[in-house]
């Protein structure tokens, strides 16, 4: 006579060590599939492009603007006239008339003086800060009057500041400024032109600034200032920015 209960038992330890396989199968490959997800999806970050930065001692960007000075405090403002990897026609919304109007990319920038050395005619300034930059893809209109109108549209990255300024009086209340300053990124954000997604610098990356400009001074005691000026930025491996500060008490 067939033994019906140990068939039935069979029957069972069968089952339950095919579900169990079938359970091993699918934990298996939630467990492989899930870095393969993760790592695609990193790989896809990484391969974002990147726009203003390049090889070392080249150029990243290059900028116009102004610096106002109000005794120990100090504001930057302006635009970017160049950015490595994107052409003219993606910096301006108007490539044939570039200006503060047309510029997609702007900056504005605070500093704070820690100090200040004097030699006569020459005066040498120091300042810490940060800075942030912009993107817009329709830029508004703007004024080197008005500090905020450049700090329209999506911050794209920021960065802290170490500048250092040497200014040479030429004469009474003016001065030609010139800047060697360190700038240090701390993020960058993604911005979209033309259909396609981008990223400004990247994190950690150190940029040298130069700039020079020329700068009036309008009050003499507590000083104010400002500087009209243009530089760039080189990448480089070093690191800690910029604002031609004017500081002085000529005469």
């Amino acid at each position: 006579m067939p033994n019906f209960k140990n068939h039935t038992i069979k029957s069972t330890i069968r089952y339950l060590n095919l579900v169990g396989v079938v359970l091993l199968g699918v934990t298996l490959l939630l467990i492989t599939g899930w870095p393969l997800k993760n790592a695609k999806a990193t790989s896809q970050k990484a391969t974002l492009p990147q726009v203003g930065i390049g090889a070392a001692d080249q150029n990243a960007f290059e900028f116009i603007g102004r610096v106002d000075q109000n005794n120990l405090d100090f504001s930057g403002f302006g635009y970017l006239t160049y950015v490595k990897g994107i052409s003219n026609t993606g910096i301006y919304s108007n490539a044939l008339n570039p200006s503060e109007d047309t510029a997609r990319f702007t900056y504005v920038a605070t500093a704070t003086l820690t100090s200040r050395a004097i030699l006569t005619e020459v005066f040498v300034i120091d300042a810490v800060g940060s800075m942030t930059f912009y993107y817009t893809d329709t830029p508004p209109d703007r004024s080197f009057d008005n500090a905020a109108s450049f700090a329209n549209g999506t911050p794209i990255a920021t960065t802290s500041l170490h500048y250092h300024d040497i200014l040479l009086v030429q004469s009474p209340n003016r001065g030609i400024a010139s800047g060697v300053n360190e700038v240090t990124q701390l993020s960058a954000s993604t911005f979209n032109l033309n259909g396609q997604n981008y990223q400004f610098g990247q994190p950690g990356q150190f940029y040298r600034l130069t700039s020079i400009g020329n700068g009036t001074r309008t009050n003499a005691n507590p000083p104010v200032s400002f500087v009209l000026l243009a530089g760039n930025a080189t990448t480089t491996s070093s690191q800690s920015v910029f604002l031609p500060l004017m500081y002085h008490n000529s005469n």
